[in-house]
């Protein structure tokens, strides 16, 4: 399960950030446009903010070998 999170641009060219969107894609881009064009902003895009996938590098799979081994 992955967060989003929205960007934004005012008139002057700032950007501001959309957060608390749903957790899918499709989802979370519409309502990111809807709060855009509420506020006046012009939306750019959504990216994912987190993923809840464990992956690991291999320092830290491999982390209990490697300190057993330096002994």
């Amino acid at each position: 399960m992955t967060t989003f999170y929205g960007i934004a641009t005012t008139e002057t060219g700032k950007n501001i950030v959309i957060d608390n969107l749903p957790t899918d894609r499709l989802g979370a881009e519409s309502e990111s446009k809807r709060i855009a064009a509420k506020q006046g902003l012009a939306f750019q895009y959504v990216l994912p903010a987190k993923t809840h996938e464990k992956k690991g590098s291999t320092l830290t799979k491999y982390a209990r070998a490697r300190k057993q081994n330096k002994r």
